[in-house]
């Protein structure tokens, strides 16, 4: 199973965004799942930058744990008047 959100602010644990060299980044969320006895466990997590001039950063199972989404867009309140 396959899950993609749309961007979302991530705190790398043990790691750095190489793009902009700080743990907390925004990118679009991607994950690849498999069941493990009842529940899903992720096997691979890729977070897509927006900007086609950054590449994405993969992590895979051994990985896991290495970030925390700190948010999650929901939707836009109102309009500009």
């Amino acid at each position: 199973m396959s899950i993609t959100c749309v961007a979302l602010p991530v705190q790398l644990r043990n790691a750095i965004d190489p793009d902009n060299g700080e743990r907390y980044t925004v990118k679009r969320y991607q994950s690849e799942k498999v069941m493990d006895g009842d529940s899903w466990r992720n096997t691979r997590i890729t977070l897509k930058p927006i900007n086609p001039d950054f590449q994405p950063m993969v992590l895979t199972g051994s990985e896991e744990g290495e970030l925390q989404v700190v948010a999650e867009f929901v939707e836009v309140l109102g309009g500009i008047s």
